[in-house]
């Protein structure tokens, strides 16, 4: 099907019967063609409708243990990078390339390990920014100039396998200015304790109210900052009457953004954090009107003297065949009213909740342990194909490593070595009579005989000596852990050079 609009040609290969979308967008009225057409779109332009950026210069601050002596972006995960996992996600969505932020200390290791570990056929463009405290967003505004059309951001610890479609989807249909990723944490992943700690800490909670039909956000408010009652302005009320409040969804702080938006940041740069401060600005946004004093003429100042801050809405900008769209089409997204579609609301914030499948963010210690316990379980969501023992690894006789663990080349595993969701990896040794089950060995770790790890992680270049007993420890980089020694709950953290 081929239909004609201001010169354009969009085809469908819909066919036209019984209850095709093709029929019913000819036969009804409410739907608009601009909604149809986003919502059948399966593919990325080629002309970069979105650039892709992933923020991988945080320092890590909740996995500090880990990231001493290592960036964060680039701990291992199933012996992977922990970035390679949002990069391997835009390349299956079709992307060809992207901006990946990192901090001038970082940029040569996370290259190192991408380069060696896996395969990346993405072309990245590195930029370092020059103060590893500065916020998300004030990453962005200080790579404006590279920033081209809308974006999409991704944290360099995402873990999904979402198709970006969908959510680029809903972004695309209702010509959002922001759309945000949302899902349901596994339960196992704040439910466990993480390694070095005593006892689970307590899961930091987010409240988003969405529309009637769950897909537009009305406000967001994290748990901290309710003191008892969640308070919400009559007129978004008036607006939308039916309203759902939500709890336990995880912002996975993947966004699709408006440009637009990147140039009022340059302009209010008391906006540091997009998470934490920009999103719930925007959301407020939405339903604020444009200043008296901003429509005013201006009688006794001139346009090329003026130097005022320009109000929000004056730089929120709309596709520019949506407007005339929806003048024509007698589709709505609410009822109860004769108000205009969205009320009028030139800005607008969307949330995807990602309901099945796998979403998670490895930026806590217990997170990332868990993330290692269940990488085969990764591994069949995301579709990588990665064997549970690389054909260099050295198996001693009477050794059994178990189809759920995942060992890395260069390893010896000695005689009579029982493994069990675990990860090893690369150029470790370990001896006779080891026993390590739901625990993670970094790179060239050496553990002797007659050892016995369970739920810990052992970081690279340690040496675990003989006939240790550790029982949900974390063991920084370096160190050395003494003959019979017996660790439970610690944190072994020690400045070594490695």
């Amino acid at each position: 099907m081929r239909i004609e609009y201001n010169g354009e040609i969009l085809e469908f290969n819909s066919p036209v019967s019984g209850n095709s979308p093709v029929l019913e967008l000819l036969l009804t009225p409410c739907v608009t063609l601009y909604q149809f057409i986003c919502h059948n779109r399966s593919v990325f332009t080629v002309d970069m409708e979105f650039q892709p950026i992933i923020m991988a210069a945080g320092p890590g601050s909740r996995l500090a243990e880990l990231t001493s002596k290592c960036p964060k972006a680039a701990l291992l995960i199933g012996n992977r990078p922990m970035v390679w996992y949002p990069i391997n996600m835009l390349e299956k969505a079709g992307f060809e390339e992207a901006i990946i932020i990192v901090d001038m200390d970082g940029q040569a290791e996370i290259q190192r390990v991408l380069t060696e570990s896996c395969s990346v056929k993405l072309h990245l463009e590195y930029v370092t920014v020059s103060n590893t405290d500065d916020g998300t967003a004030d990453v962005l505004r200080e790579i404006k100039s590279k920033i081209k059309t809308d974006l999409l951001i991704i944290p360099c610890d995402l873990i999904t396998d979402i198709s970006l479609h969908n959510i680029a989807n809903l972004h695309r249909t209702h010509d959002a200015s922001l759309t945000m990723l949302l899902s349901s944490l596994p339960s196992q992943f704040y439910e466990s304790v993480a390694p070095g700690a005593r006892s689970k800490k307590p899961l930091e909670k987010d409240f988003f109210g969405f529309d009637e039909k769950r897909e537009r956000i009305l406000f967001t408010q994290s748990e901290a900052d309710v003191a008892e009652n969640i308070s919400v302005k009559k007129s978004i009320f008036k607006k939308h009457p039916y309203m759902c409040v939500k709890s336990g969804l995880t912002d996975c702080h993947l966004y699709l953004m408006k440009k637009w938006v990147v140039d009022y940041l340059v302009e209010n740069e008391s906006l540091a954090y997009i998470r934490t401060e920009l999103v719930p600005h925007l959301v407020r946004k939405q339903f604020s009107k444009t200043k008296v004093k901003d429509r005013l003429p201006q009688t006794n100042q001139s346009v090329i003297s003026e130097n005022q801050k320009m109000d929000i809405l004056k730089f929120s900008t709309e596709d520019e065949y949506a407007a005339d769209i929806r003048d024509l089409s007698s589709w709505n997204d609410h009822h109860g009213d004769m108000a205009d579609c969205y009320h009028g609301d030139k800005i607008r914030c969307y949330g995807y909740i990602q309901e099945g499948g796998l979403c998670l963010r490895t930026n806590t210690v217990s997170s990332y342990s868990e993330a290692n316990r269940q990488i085969q379980k990764i591994f069949t969501h995301t579709g990588i194909e990665t064997p549970h023992l690389h054909p260099s690894v050295v198996l001693q006789k009477k050794s059994q490593v178990g189809a759920d663990c995942v060992v890395a080349e260069g390893t010896e595993i000695g005689e009579k070595v029982s493994i069990k969701r675990s990860v090893i990896g690369r150029n470790c040794k370990i001896g006779d009579h080891v026993q390590i089950v739901n625990s993670t060995l970094l790179d060239n770790v050496i553990v002797e005989d007659g050892c016995d790890i369970k739920g810990s992680i052992i970081s690279r270049k340690s040496v675990i000596h003989q006939k240790c007993e550790i029982t949900n420890c974390l063991v920084g980089p370096g160190q050395q852990l003494n003959t019979m020694g017996k660790y439970k709950d610690e944190m072994i953290v020690y400045t070594v050079d490695i």
